[in-house]
């Protein structure tokens, strides 16, 4: 039994050294990915990462404005709708009176 415990414990250092053993270097190119085969360098990826930050910014904004447009058309169609076409900011609503 002790064998087989023994045994066990081999197999388990020789598998887990093996995995401790495995040291991997990266270059820059491996990390930041490579264009053309050029080096590049970490100033090189900040600013393309910096870029795509913009186009995505970029492209939000535009969404947003679109969105505060549609929005703005529901209103005004909303309010023509219900007769207040001619109201302006802040101003109140007038009711008119019943008929009895």
């Amino acid at each position: 039994r002790e064998r087989q415990i023994e045994k066990k414990r081999e197999q388990a250092n020789k598998i887990h050294g093996a995995a401790r053993s495995q040291e991997v270097e990266l270059d820059d190119k491996a990390i930041y990915g490579g264009e053309g085969g050029g080096d590049i360098s970490y100033e090189a990826a900040l600013a393309r990462e910096k870029k795509y930050r913009e186009r995505k910014e970029a492209a939000k904004h535009e969404r947003t404005s679109e969105l505060l447009k549609k929005e703005d058309d529901k209103q005004k169609k909303m309010l023509e709708m219900l007769g207040f076409s001619g109201l302006k900011p802040g101003e109140k609503i007038k009711i008119a009176p019943r008929q009895p």
